[in-house]
């Protein structure tokens, strides 16, 4: 006779709200330079076992979420659009002269590429040099 045991694992993700000046440097130094002037509606901290994640939410719709370092990974705002300011100069050009009637709603940033998501319902994916690497509808 064989017996197998099976074995579930739990992971369990604390959520709570925090001070912006509980974030980190980096995290905070963004929302300075990025949206200043424009109050915090809320921040998180989320925490598991294996990271720490912040997300801020600020009263014009804009979401920003960062990793535990404190760099940021996905700004969005469905509402009123997000800056390509915040996109490589490359990346920028790219929409501007093939999607000049769009506007970008999120980006996603990696170690590896950039999602950016227009209007429009196209996502295109980039290096993080600003080469296109494809299409995601």
């Amino acid at each position: 006779m064989v017996l197998f045991f099976a074995s579930t694992a739990v992971v369990v993700a604390d959520e709570r709200p925090i001070k912006i000046g509980q974030m980190p440097k980096a995290a905070i130094s963004f929302l300075n330079k990025n949206f200043t002037g424009i109050d915090v509606l809320y921040a998180n901290v989320e925490r598991d076992i294996l990271d720490t994640d912040y997300e801020v939410g600020l009263v014009n719709g804009t979401k920003i979420d960062f990793n535990g370092s404190g760099e940021w990974t996905e700004v969005s705002n469905k509402k009123s659009g997000v800056s390509n300011k915040l996109l490589p100069q490359k990346i920028t050009t790219y929409i501007e002269q093939n999607y000049a009637n769009a506007q970008i709603i999120k980006i996603e940033r990696s170690s590896r590429k950039y999602e950016v998501k227009l209007t429009n319902g196209l996502e295109l994916l980039f290096t993080t040099d600003g080469e296109l690497i494809g299409f995601d509808d």
